[in-house]
């Protein structure tokens, strides 16, 4: 029997098509210019990737979609919708979840304590209980630790924990900012199949990650920033055999 991960699809939106679209996108940190004419596109059921170096301004990218950032120039559209006007709050309630870098679980609240808040959007459809049982399908470990503290989790529990917390939402879109960073390694693996999973589900995907190897290997396309510009995009696939990529990012 196939395994159904919370996920809500937007109606306006074939597969295949864009459903979020950042044009000329440019942000400033007072005189300093964070992003300087950032154009990509993901359509629905894709797992597109962000990659470069720190300070590229992959996070800063991101932030500014979910409106945490303000625009300077340029726009970004989500299922056809310009978000100039749009709070976090009304993005979130229309099906986009951030996982942001570093978790920002609560530490004092309880695994499921966590869950229950990222579902607080919700008026119609599953039960919490049911939403909470997808989640726990998707990663078994949180259903162990139901009633243990965020905060004593590990770092890989605790980015399940995370992103499970974004899952609660049903989204139609997941951003995920550095999944991988400060993880053990045999838990990073298990994080990327959970992504993968949740893709196949139906939720799309835009990825921030370091880790090139890992973001190229389970994404579709794949964008390449460098000093608030796109300096490459391609078929993740494409990237990953191409040289500059590989000696810049992938150790040659």
């Amino acid at each position: 029997m196939k395994t159904s991960h919370p996920t809500r699809q937007p109606p306006s939106v074939a597969p295949g098509d864009p459903l979020l679209v950042v044009e000329d996108l440019a942000v400033s940190y007072g005189g300093i210019k964070a992003l300087k004419g950032v154009s990509l596109e993901v359509r629905r059921g894709e797992i597109v990737a962000m990659i470069g170096a720190n300070g590229a301004g992959k996070t800063t990218t991101l932030k500014t979609i979910v409106r945490l950032l303000p625009i300077a120039a340029g726009r970004v559209r989500y299922d056809g919708k310009d978000l100039a006007s749009v709070s976090t709050e009304e993005l979130v309630a229309a099906g986009v979840s951030l996982v942001p870098e570093g978790r920002a679980i609560f530490s004092n609240l309880s695994v499921r304590e966590n869950l229950e808040l990222g579902a607080w959007c919700h008026k119609h459809g599953p039960t919490m209980a049911e939403t909470v049982d997808d989640v726990v399908k998707l990663f078994p470990r949180l259903g162990e630790r139901m009633h243990q503290h965020g905060g004593t989790l590990s770092g890989g529990e605790q980015q399940m924990l995370a992103i499970g917390r974004a899952m609660m939402a049903r989204p139609a879109m997941l951003l995920l900012d550095e999944p991988s960073l400060g993880i053990a390694p045999r838990l990073v693996a298990d994080i990327f199949e959970s992504i993968a999973k949740i893709a196949a589900s139906g939720t799309t995907v835009l990825l921030v990650e370091q880790n090139t190897r890992l973001a190229l290997k389970y994404s579709t396309r794949a964008y390449v920033l460098r000093t608030g510009q796109i300096a490459m995009s391609g078929e993740s696939k494409d990237l990953a055999a191409n040289e500059e990529i590989r000696a810049a990012y992938l150790g040659g």
